[in-house]
């Protein structure tokens, strides 16, 4: 009889594991299931604290001459009416630019068929037919037809108002979650939040500058070689400059395509020169400057971002993977300091220390 207890109460326990795991599954499951649903949901909600996120350092300055409610309204509707004003001014030579780029497209293919360079390109690797097929399906998804412009346009207005929300309850809750901890782990918490605040807008800053700078050095020179669409062409470059890494390249290549096909070799081989001037100018100079107080990153952390960031949210999620990596790097940072305070890690060797000959008695 107490042997089958025993062996009664053995088998009950792995019983119960079993239950507890299976539970656990079909709970990370449902989890994982949910977040999928909610996905655009999330990426609405992250856009829209990246940018409440970027725009209240601007509000605190305006809050020096007024109540915060009223700073928060006054720069958002700014921000709001500088981006309508921009559209404004930009939407009609943009628009009719860019449907004559894409009508005037297979014309551009056609004419670099008869050029022997492109001819032996097209035998190795098909570039031809594949443009040409690219070039089929751009009127049914072009990034300026009515129909795309119409399902973001919810998105774009919900962002809007989302932000406006999260810039005026923004303190309510920095206040709620340091009121959940000590006083000497609020005041670091709070010393970090505002070292982020900065440098997401720091970096959010100086990409747009450094992007408008591109597609200006572009407009210009596409102007200067007499190419047409040079308005589309600047704004592609413009935006393609915002995505870290690889997005200057990409739209360097479009426009240099353009080039050739409208204007011939010479303007081609000058605008090639210009881009790759510019880049490096970019590279070297430009964003040394603008992002030395804001995300310092090594290279192979901000490729791993860029590619983790473009993986999970596309070219969205490559835009912010920087700032969300150097917001990261800084907590980390944070954390490890306290720990080599509190004695838990050891401090970090110095170039003398570790230099050191290692000694070893007879």
């Amino acid at each position: 009889m107490e042997h089958d207890e025993r062996h009664r109460v053995q088998i009950e326990i792995p019983a119960r594991t079993v239950v507890k795991v299976v539970l656990l599954i079909i709970v990370a499951y449902a989890a994982v299931r949910l977040l999928g649903q909610m996905r655009n949901v999330l990426v609405l909600l992250g856009v829209s604290l990246f940018l409440a996120l970027m725009l209240m350092p601007l509000v605190r300055v305006v809050e020096r001459r007024m109540r915060y409610s009223l700073a928060v309204l006054t720069v958002w509707l700014g921000v709001v009416l500088g981006v309508l004003l921009f559209l404004g001014l930009l939407i009609a030579p943009l628009a009719t630019q860019v449907d004559d780029l894409v009508a005037a497209a297979p014309g551009y293919i056609d004419d670099l068929q008869h050029d022997s360079r492109f001819r032996d390109l097209d035998k190795r690797y098909d570039v031809i037919k594949k443009a040409q097929q690219q070039v089929s399906q751009v009127p049914g998804r072009a990034f300026g037809a009515a129909g795309q412009v119409a399902s973001k346009f919810a998105d774009a207005f919900t962002v809007l108002f989302l932000t406006l929300f999260m810039m005026f309850e923004l303190p309510r809750i920095n206040e709620w979650v340091l009121s959940l901890l000590r006083p000497a782990q609020a005041q670091r918490v709070r010393r970090i939040g505002g070292q982020i605040q900065r440098n997401i807008s720091g970096y959010v800053a100086g990409n747009l500058i450094i992007s408008v700078i591109a597609g200006v050095v572009t407009f210009v020179t596409l102007e200067i070689l007499g190419v047409p669409y040079a308005v589309a062409l600047a704004l592609v470059l413009a935006l393609f400059d915002l995505v870290p890494l690889i997005g200057a390249t990409i739209g360097a290549v479009i426009v240099v395509a353009v080039t050739l096909a409208a204007a011939g070799v010479v303007p081609a081989l000058i605008m090639i020169a210009v881009q790759v001037a510019y880049q490096q100018l970019e590279n070297h100079v430009l964003q040394p400057v603008v992002y030395r107080r804001t995300v310092q990153l090594s290279p192979l952390i901000i490729l791993v971002a860029v590619l983790i960031g473009a993986t999970l949210l596309g070219v969205l999620g490559a835009l912010i993977a920087i700032p969300i990596a150097g917001s990261i790097q800084l907590i980390a940072r944070e954390v490890i300091a306290e720990k080599r305070r509190d004695g838990t890690l050891p401090p970090p060797r110095t170039a003398e220390s570790s230099a050191q000959p290692v000694t070893t008695s007879p």
